[in-house]
């Protein structure tokens, strides 16, 4: 997920997909993940969102 600085936010597939599109989102837009898991079908998060770092820095 990508949230922007006015805190709206993106859905992608994966941390590259996000990372490829987050200079389109702004400036202070970052990059967040969570760990899931799928029971029947409901998706839980293990520890909720995490911020992560850019590898590009």
């Amino acid at each position: 997920m990508i949230r922007n600085a006015k805190g709206r936010k993106f859905q992608y597939d994966s941390e590259e997909e996000a990372f490829a599109e987050l200079a389109e989102r702004g400036e202070g837009a970052t990059v967040w993940t969570r760990d899931v898991y799928r029971v029947l079908f409901i998706t839980r998060s293990v520890d909720g969102w995490k911020q992560v770092p850019d590898p590009r820095d």
